[in-house]
């Protein structure tokens, strides 16, 4: 039995993320407690957690668990856990991946256990429990029997962890899952727009693309960076890039400062490869740079 079956845990805040750890504590029966603010959705979530206390009060959550995760919006998680009288035996958990341990300072003024525990995975709808497995998890904790615990909910996951503390990494860190999910599916989105010059719309071009998708991720888990990176900017094909730029600042010139500033900001890791002259680097980056200043 997993050690984190001895606690009572309550979430407060069911969104997409909070109803997906909802469901996955609920497989173990130690979920106890869940608010929600919406009539509606407490209905539904006592339709699918009838062992669970659902309560719209979520200042009552403590009262029932000791064990608490917000997932509320960022920012809203300071005021849910300032309005919270904790008790020395509580743990409360954010699940912020941009927020420090501050946020949790009046649960730590009382001498409750603090942590931020946040998956490195996206959840694009309600109680996708299954999708913790094998994650990756952030874990900010300076009371080591709860860092422990998360660590043991973790494995139990089959996941990984790795810690994080300080300002500076959480918003580098966050930023960086925001740069390989948000913004990757955003920047999918905009490629498949351009498609609209060949009279090919959106989705029939997201259709075409996904095998190119599929396979530049599996070789990038396989084969790492920069051998997954192909294209001009490995072959420095500076005709091609320039045919890039001004095409893009025709259709738009949004799309075109993406694509140069991102051409830009990967041009070392691309150029890891070793197999251009210095001099066609330089090139390249010049390309790159007057195209920016120009739009």
């Amino acid at each position: 039995m997993p050690p984190y079956e001895h606690r009572k845990i309550g979430i407060i805040g069911p969104g997409r993320l909070g109803s997906s750890l909802a469901a996955k504590l609920d497989e173990n029966q130690t979920l106890v407690a869940i608010s929600s603010r919406n009539p509606d959705r407490r209905n539904s979530l006592r339709e699918r957690f009838p062992n669970a206390t659902i309560l719209h009060d979520y200042t009552r959550i403590p009262e029932l668990a000791d064990t608490i995760f917000i997932t509320t919006s960022d920012s809203t998680i300071k005021e849910v856990c300032d309005n919270i009288q904790w008790q020395p035996h509580h743990w409360v958990i954010h699940c912020s991946g941009s927020l420090t341990l501050d946020v949790l300072a009046s649960a730590k003024n009382a001498d409750a256990s603090t942590a931020g525990f946040h998956p490195l995975q996206t959840f694009p709808y309600h109680d996708a429990g299954w999708l913790f497995e094998g994650a990756s998890f952030a874990i900010d904790s300076q009371d080591e029997d709860l860092k422990l615990w998360l660590e043991t909910l973790v494995a139990d996951l089959n996941g990984a962890s790795f810690p994080i503390q300080g300002e500076s990494a959480h918003a580098a860190y966050h930023a960086s899952a925001v740069l390989a999910c948000g913004l990757l599916a955003g920047l999918v989105g905009i490629s498949a727009e351009l498609w609209q010059t060949a009279d090919i719309d959106r989705d029939r071009a997201l259709k075409l693309l996904s095998p190119i998708l599929k396979s530049t991720i599996e070789a990038i888990t396989t084969n790492g960076l920069p051998d997954a990176i192909s294209g001009p900017y490995v072959r420095g094909d500076i005709e091609t890039i320039q045919t890039h730029l001004e095409t893009t600042k025709d259709i738009n010139p949004d799309i075109s400062r993406a694509y140069a500033a991102l051409a830009l900001a990967q041009l070392p890791i691309a150029n890891e490869k070793g197999n251009l002259d210095p001099t066609i680097i330089d090139q390249i980056r010049k390309t790159l740079t007057d195209h920016l200043e120009t739009l």
